[in-house]
């Protein structure tokens, strides 16, 4: 188990690498001079060009501007926005609240309906509820979620009055303000994830149910309740932990156009504001920031596999 650990987090190490390099590397070689990004091309003075191409190593080769900037990423210095005038860090740390708040809200809220969902589905597979929860899934699937966000807003903040479309609350503004801003961008977010958990569970549930323990566990007369719940969910889970893991990490960087119709000040919407107002050193450290998280997460989720499964630990 030491040894499985061990590999998995050396291979978390060079992952981390190979991620920043590729990231500082695609906003590094964009074509144009960043000086010409962050200043314009209208006249400008020669001194704050200068600093600027000081600040930035663009004087120095690729790879010595990339391991310097490493360097500097380790210790929390991801520079600081020539637009905002503010540390990128800063930046980050103020919007990553709330954007894990959103993707935390939708991903429990997609694993609370897909289980029994799902498990239905499994239960009753062939039968009129399995077919009717997989139509709704399949439609739930086709559905994007900005289309979902639109009609909540029209619907219980137009129509219905009951929601606020923006003006986003924070949890130290109170948690009932909070959730009133939070829960419709949620939901939307959610859609999707509950339609792709909920046609996993059903489909891993189906292979459990035919294994000879469950027929066992039939056969000593207990209830069908306690075999799902108890005997048959955990194994069939196990696929669902990953791609949680992997949708979780995804939505720290996929919220942007939630965040934007909902007017959020998550890390999407920065973003989104950051490539309008052409603010690179913010747009690498947005993008380095979820791509580091998205490897973080998935590493975690295999560090739980080898705690949860014995297979993996013998092996």
């Amino acid at each position: 188990m030491i040894k499985t650990i061990a590999f998995i987090l050396l291979r978390l190490v060079a992952t981390l690498l190979a991620v920043t390099f590729l990231t500082f590397a695609m906003v590094a070689l964009l074509p144009g001079d960043p000086v010409d990004t962050i200043l314009g091309t209208a006249q400008r003075d020669p001194a704050v060009e200068e600093q600027i191409r000081e600040d930035l190593n663009l004087d120095d080769p690729f790879v010595v501007r990339y391991f310097t900037w490493l360097g500097n990423a380790v210790t929390g210095d991801l520079g600081s926005s020539y637009i905002t005038d503010q540390p990128v860090a800063d930046t980050i740390s103020q919007r990553v609240p709330v954007t894990a708040q959103l993707a935390s809200m939708a991903i429990l809220i997609a694993v609370i309906v897909a289980i029994p969902v799902g498990v239905l589905g499994a239960y009753k597979q062939s039968r009129w509820q399995d077919t009717t929860s997989s139509a709704a899934v399949q439609v739930a699937l086709s559905i994007p979620n900005f289309i979902v966000g639109i009609f909540l807003i029209w619907l219980f903040a137009v129509q219905l009055n009951w929601l606020p479309s923006s003006n986003w609350s924070r949890l130290s503004d109170g948690v009932v303000d909070n959730l009133k801003t939070a829960i419709m961008p949620s939901v939307a977010l959610a859609l999707g994830a509950m339609a792709l958990f909920s046609r996993l569970i059903r489909s891993d549930m189906v292979a459990t149910l035919k294994e000879d323990y469950i027929l066992s566990a039939r056969a000593k007369g207990l209830s069908d309740r306690y075999i799902l719940f108890r005997h048959a969910l955990r194994p069939s889970s196990l696929s669902l932990m990953t791609v949680v893991g992997i949708t979780f990490g995804a939505l720290l960087g996929g919220t942007v156009v939630i965040e934007t119709l909902f007017a959020i000040p998550g890390l999407g919407f920065s973003l989104i504001n950051a490539i309008n107002a052409r603010d690179i050193l913010l747009i690498q450290g947005i993008t380095v920031f979820i791509a580091v998280m998205f490897v973080i997460i998935n590493t975690v989720v295999d560090l739980l596999y080898v705690v949860l499964d014995p297979r993996i630990r013998r092996s």
